[in-house]
């Protein structure tokens, strides 16, 4: 059997597993980088790839399984793999570190940790040290309403944070009927009933064809001057109706690290929306780094060499993908 890792080589740890699955299975060929593309690519039937063109995908012509160290399909060609059958395996290694990431977005926001670090960086002060008043202070997030669209893995590990601080956290999701995940104290199927009456909302959504654009004008409204957060994907979220919700305060403000425009490749600048959503002065803002922990880095890694493993094994693994439901 011939494996392909389309993973940096320079990776010692990436390395150091490829070599540990050869030695173990020694009917393995292990091809990784350039090296998986080149003349071996056709015969490769277990590929590890966070992205895989639909060029790639056509000339991958005896491929069985596909390996993410992700969560996200977006880089995949989703439907062309489904057609030939290909297995999709994928991993939620980083949800700990996202849901760490919307929480400490959530309390630079309402503990106006970013205003007060800029003024002080430039010797303006506040609080009661120079006489300022309760227009001054800063807002606790305990005991606040919350609603986590989306209770997988990163929604669920956010609800479980979010019951330190004594909140209400209500869910939401499209099927009915299961069971309500832990720290959640219910979980909606309607979408306005979960927006309404909440304090904080935050998306952790995948993006398929049913999320994409969910959170639109009508959803902003719903959430009556609520902090909005985003940590699952850009286009689940309107991009022109949360530019006028922020613009014009329908909403209280936006945390936000995923996007709509991304820079070019080779580059560090551009963007991240076009709209000029980065200048408004409600936004706490992230370059699309929520799970990008060394932490969740290594799990990942550690995830997928277990999947792989698994399924040249036994011909199974863990967290298969629905690549017609997009997740």
């Amino acid at each position: 059997m011939k494996v392909g890792a389309l993973v940096p080589a320079a990776s010692r740890l990436w390395s150091t597993r490829m070599k540990e699955l050869a030695e173990r299975f020694p009917s393995v060929e292990v091809f990784m980088g350039e090296e998986a593309t080149s003349r071996e690519f056709a015969g490769i039937e277990a590929l590890v790839a966070s992205r895989l063109t639909t060029l790639q995908a056509e000339k991958a012509t005896s491929l069985k399984a596909l390996f993410l160290p992700i969560t996200g399909i977006n880089g995949i060609p989703a439907e062309l793999l489904a057609r030939r059958g290909v297995r999709v395996f994928n991993v939620h290694s980083n949800a700990e570190s996202v849901a760490e990431k919307a929480l400490s977005m959530i309390l630079a926001w309402f503990g106006r940790t970013i205003d007060y670090h800029n003024d002080l960086k430039e010797e303006r002060w506040h609080g009661f040290w120079v006489g300022k008043g309760n227009e001054d202070e800063w807002d606790s997030i305990f005991d606040r309403r919350v609603a986590i669209l989306g209770t997988g893995a990163i929604g669920s590990a956010l609800a479980r944070l979010l019951k330190a601080f004594r909140c209400e956290v209500v869910g939401w999701r499209r099927r009915e009927g299961l069971p309500v995940p832990p720290g959640f104290d219910r979980v909606e199927t309607d979408l306005k009933a979960a927006l309404r009456g909440r304090d904080i909302v935050v998306a952790a959504l995948p993006l398929t064809s049913d999320t994409q654009n969910i959170v639109d004008a009508s959803a902003f409204s719903e959430m009556g001057g609520a902090f909005f957060v985003n940590v699952g994907r850009g286009a689940t979220v309107n991009e022109e109706a949360l530019w006028l919700a922020l613009r014009d305060r329908v909403i209280a403000g936006a945390a936000i690290d995923v996007w709509y425009q991304y820079p070019e490749p080779g580059s560090t600048m551009g963007a991240p929306s076009r709209f000029p959503i980065h200048e408004l002065p409600n936004v706490v803002l992230s370059p699309h780094v929520g799970g990008s922990t060394r932490q969740a880095s290594r799990a990942a890694i550690e995830a997928t060499c277990r999947n792989l493993s698994d399924w040249i094994e036994r011909g199974e693994a863990s967290d298969e993908v629905d690549l017609r439901s997009a997740y």
